[in-house]
C-alpha cells in the first residue's frame, strides 16, 4: 500500500506553523483598532504607567457569570482591558475573576472591599425579575487598595482604572488650589461634583493670602480663581503674578459683568483682577455675549386670562460647539453651556514670550453688548446675531512678564482665561457633564498631565450622521428611494446583455461547425 506522503508532509508543516504562531503570540502583543478614540485599545499613557511599576498589581474582578445582555458586554470588555493590561505589564500585572453569587466567603470580602450586589432586571420563565449581581474592581499595589465598586461606564473605564493605579503609585498627590478670599463661591459646596472628580487624581485645598504679605498659604500645583466679586487688595494681585513669574499654573474663570437674571439687571465688574490679566495679554471685555445657538429658559406669558410658562431659547446663555481641534484640552468636547458670557480681546497685545492658543469660540450666530446691557427675553430674541464667532477661552504659556516689576525666573507659566466664572457652578447651572468634564481637563493641563488628559478625551459614543441642509434632504430621500430599485435594474440591464453576447458567440460558433 502506497503511503501519501506528500498529505502527511503538508498536515506536519501546517502544524508547525501553527504552533509557531502561537508561540509568537505568547511574547508579542497587537491589536488592530479602528475606533477614532482608540477605546479598545490601550493608551500610551497607560501602557508607560504598568511598564514603570516597581511593584506587581493586582486586580480582582468581583463579577457574576451568566449575566444578560447589557452586563455580559461588560464583563467581556473588563476582561479584554485586563487583557491588554496583562499584555503590555507582563508579571507585574496579575488579575482574576471570582463569581460571588453562590460563595459566601466572596461575598464576605466583596462587602470589606465596598463592592456592593447591584439589582439588575432578568427574564427568567418570561418572567422579570431582579436579580442581586456582583460588577465591581478591587486594585492593590504595595499593600494599598483602590475600588471600582460599580464597572458601568466602558468609556471611561480605562480612565477609571489608570488612574487609580497612578494614584496606589504615587507617594503623594499633586495639589490644586481654589483661590479663597474676594467673593469666590465655595468649590466644595458650589462644585461639588467637579471637586470631588479632582480628588480623585489629585489633593483639593482652599488657598488664601497672607494678611500682609504677598505670600499664598500654599504653594498649589495648579491654582483656580472662580467667579471673584470682590476687589483683589495690591499684595493678593501681586502674590499671583509672583506666583505665575515662578512658572505656576493659574485657571481663571472671570465674570466681567455681574448680571442678574431674575431683575434683568447687569453692570461691569471690576475686581482689580482685570489689569494683572491685561499685562499678560488675556483681556476680557466688558461685555455679554449672545448666541443663536443657546439653551432655554422658562418664561411666563400671558395668553388670555391664564399665565402659561413657556421655554424660549435665550441667547445670553450660549452652547459652545466650536472648539480648536488641535488643543487635547477641548478638542474631544461635544458641547459646553455657558451663562452669561463674556469674550477674549483678540486685539490685545500679548507679549513675546507668551504663547496665546485660542480654544472656544461662539457660533457665527452670535453678537455682543457693550456699555448698556438689555437682558429681557423678548427683546434678546429680536436681536441679529450675524457677528460671530467670538473668542471665550483661551491658553496662555511660556514666561510672563511681571506686573510688579520681579524678575522672571522660569519659562514653564501656564494661564488658562475663559470668560464666566459660572458655568462650573452646580447651583446655577447643575450638574453640566461637558462643562465638568472642561473642568478637569482643565486642570490636567494646567498641571501637565498629558496622561490623564489623553485618557480621559476617549468616548464610546455611536456614529451620527452630520446635519443634512434643507436643499439636500429631498435628493437624498429620492436616492435612497429610487437609487436601490436602479441599481437593481442596471444590474438586470448589464446581465442581459452578457447572456445576449454569449448567444450571439454560441451561435455563430454552431454555423461555423456546420459551414
Amino acid at each position: 500500500m502506497k503511503r501519501d506522503w506528500t498529505s502527511r508532509t503538508a498536515l506536519i508543516i501546517i502544524g508547525g506553523i501553527l504552533v509557531v504562531v502561537n508561540i509568537i503570540g505568547l511574547t508579542l502583543f497587537g491589536r488592530i483598532d479602528l475606533t477614532d478614540d482608540k477605546v479598545y485599545s490601550l493608551s500610551d499613557a497607560s501602557i508607560d504607567l504598568i511598564e514603570n511599576l516597581e511593584d506587581p498589581v493586582t486586580l480582582k474582578a468581583f463579577f457574576t457569570e451568566d449575566l444578560p445582555a447589557p452586563y455580559i458586554n461588560y464583563r467581556r470588555f473588563l476582561r479584554d482591558k485586563l487583557a491588554d493590561y496583562r499584555a503590555y505589564g507582563g508579571s507585574n500585572i496579575q488579575y482574576e475573576f471570582v463569581d460571588p453569587a453562590e460563595d459566601e466567603e466572596l461575598q464576605e470580602e466583596a462587602n470589606r472591599f465596598r463592592i456592593p450586589p447591584v439589582q439588575i432586571q432578568v427574564i427568567e420563565s418570561d418572567n422579570v425579575q431582579l436579580k442581586n449581581a456582583y460588577m465591581g474592581l478591587s486594585i492593590q499595589y504595595a499593600g494599598k487598595r483602590e475600588v471600582i465598586p460599580v464597572v458601568q461606564d466602558l468609556s471611561t473605564l480605562e480612565y477609571d482604572i489608570t488612574s487609580a493605579i497612578r494614584r496606589l503609585s504615587m507617594d503623594e498627590l499633586p495639589v490644586v488650589g481654589f483661590l479663597t478670599g474676594h467673593g469666590e463661591p465655595p468649590a466644595q459646596q458650589a462644585m461639588g461634583t467637579l471637586y470631588n472628580q479632582i480628588s480623585r487624581n489629585y489633593t483639593p485645598k482652599n488657598i488664601t493670602v497672607n494678611d500682609s504679605l504677598p505670600m499664598f498659604s500654599e504653594d498649589p500645583e495648579a491654582l483656580l480663581i472662580i467667579a471673584p466679586t470682590d476687589s483683589f487688595p495690591p499684595h493678593h494681585l501681586q502674590a499671583i503674578d509672583s506666583y505665575l513669574v515662578r512658572g505656576g499654573k493659574v485657571g481663571v474663570l472671570i465674570n466681567r459683568v455681574d448680571a442678574n437674571l431674575q431683575n434683568g439687571q447687569a453692570s461691569v465688574l471690576d475686581t482689580g483682577l482685570e489689569s494683572l490679566l491685561a499685562q499678560y495679554g488675556a483681556t476680557v471685555a466688558p461685555n455679554l455675549l449672545m448666541d443663536k445657538q443657546s439653551s432655554a429658559i422658562t418664561v411666563q406669558r400671558q395668553q388670555g386670562f391664564f399665565n402659561i410658562a413657556q421655554q424660549i431659547e435665550y441667547p445670553f446663555l450660549p452652547v459652545a460647539t466650536n472648539f480648536n481641534s488641535e488643543s487635547m484640552m477641548v478638542n474631544r468636547l461635544s458641547n459646553i453651556v455657558f451663562y452669561f458670557a463674556s469674550t477674549i480681546d483678540t486685539s490685545a497685545v500679548v507679549p513675546e514670550s507668551i504663547t496665546r492658543e485660542p480654544l472656544i469660540y461662539s457660533s457665527s450666530r452670535s453678537q455682543l453688548q457693550e456699555g448698556f446691557f438689555m437682558l429681557q427675553p423678548e427683546i434678546a430674541q429680536q436681536s441679529a446675531l450675524n457677528e460671530g464667532p467670538f473668542l471665550i477661552g483661551a491658553a496662555y504659556t511660556g514666561s510672563f512678564p511681571s506686573y510688579f516689576g520681579e524678575p522672571n525666573t522660569s519659562d514653564q507659566g501656564r494661564l488658562l482665561v475663559i470668560g464666566d466664572g459660572d458655568f462650573l457652578n452646580e447651583s446655577i447651572m447643575g450638574a453640566i457633564p461637558g462643562n465638568i468634564e472642561l473642568g478637569l481637563n482643565m486642570v490636567d493641563w494646567m498641571i501637565q498631565d498629558d496622561a490623564l488628559l489623553s485618557i480621559r478625551s476617549k468616548k464610546i459614543e455611536p456614529r451620527t450622521l452630520g446635519e443634512t441642509p434643507e436643499s439636500v434632504r429631498p435628493w437624498v430621500k429620492n436616492i435612497n428611494l429610487l437609487g436601490p430599485i436602479l441599481l437593481i435594474v442596471l444590474f438586470g440591464l448589464f446581465r442581459w446583455r452578457q447572456r445576449k453576447a454569449r448567444q450571439i458567440v454560441f451561435q455563430a460558433e454552431i454555423q461555423n461547425m456546420n459551414a
